[in-house]
């Protein structure tokens, strides 16, 4: 129950924040976070890193809501506001990063999570950091085709 919630707030938050207009601008960022996730959660599945728990089949269901539910609306909401200088992006993906790992710490101390092997929170903040530093990346790297063909066919 509580990753659906958890589904459930994040969609509530997009539908509430979130400037659709902007919806093609973000699409391959949000496709790439997508993406991630999956990956992240095949080698959860291969090499027992962390589990869920909470849901039937969490083996399988809770990685799924994860990846197609939270994690794109997770990355179109720290996308949508940027700051253009470098200072800013790196202050922008530290609270982020905050609030990703408050989350984490969150759902393991109410056992929804478990880590595994040689998995600990400290992990989880280098890979969140690296994640939002790597969304940021995939984002630039694209977004400005997609400006150029709005102002192209602006004109």
């Amino acid at each position: 129950m509580y990753f659906i919630i958890l589904f459930v707030l994040s969609w509530t938050w997009f539908i509430i924040k979130a400037d659709k207009s902007r919806l093609r601008e973000m699409y391959g960022a949000v496709i790439y976070t997508s993406f991630l996730g999956l990956l992240t959660d095949l080698m959860m599945v291969q090499y027992k890193l962390w589990s869920y728990s909470g849901l039937p089949h969490s083996k399988f269901t809770i990685p799924l809501i994860l990846d197609f539910g939270i994690y794109p609306v997770v990355a179109y909401l720290f996308l949508q506001n940027l700051p253009l200088t470098k200072k800013g992006m790196i202050k922008r993906t530290l609270i982020w990063t905050l609030c990703t790992i408050t989350l984490e710490f969150i759902t393991v101390i109410t056992g929804h999570i478990e880590y595994h092997l040689w998995w600990r929170l400290w992990l989880s903040l280098i890979a969140d950091i690296l994640i939002f530093t790597s969304i940021i990346g995939v984002y630039r790297f694209y977004s400005p085709a997609y400006k150029q063909q709005k102002l192209q066919k602006s004109s």
